[in-house]
């Protein structure tokens, strides 16, 4: 193969640690055929488990002593809420249905109101703008002589 003019450092990288890998992987499948090594496996298993086991009953007194709760009385806690929860929403009456929504509080009418609105059928006149529009809410406002 010919090596190119400019060295690449990513490809070099990953070259090597694809060979180590390789490598580690070599060993380790080798090494997992002992039996003393699946012997300390297990035995570094069992450690853990005790060691574990020591850890959560030395800080569930530690808790007790400083009047805290555990994490396990907590879940118990929580799942205990949840199932009182679950009773309450079956003892409430459902909704029968969701409420209407509510019209927008516009001046004109939306397009379902517009629909069936018995004044739908007239074309709404343009919107005054200025000047009109004071004249307009002004002279509606007040009372027409009789003539």
């Amino acid at each position: 193969m010919a090596t190119p003019l400019n060295l690449d450092p990513f490809d070099m990288w990953r070259q090597a640690v694809t060979k180590l890998e390789e490598g580690m992987n070599a060993l380790g499948t080798r090494s997992l055929k002992t039996d003393e090594v699946g012997k300390a496996l297990l035995q570094f298993s069992a450690a853990s488990t005790q060691m574990r086991q020591l850890m959560d009953k030395a800080s569930s007194k530690y808790l007790k002593s400083i009047n805290l709760a555990s994490r396990k009385e907590v879940i118990d806690l929580a799942e205990t809420l949840r199932r009182i929860e679950d009773k309450l929403d079956r003892l409430l009456p459902q909704p029968e249905q969701p409420p209407a929504p509510r019209p927008a509080r516009t001046r004109r009418p939306g397009t379902a109101a517009a629909a069936t609105h018995p004044a739908a059928e007239i074309a709404p006149a343009a919107p005054a703008t200025g000047s009109k529009a004071r004249r307009a809410v002004a002279g509606a406002a007040r009372p027409r002589k009789a003539a």
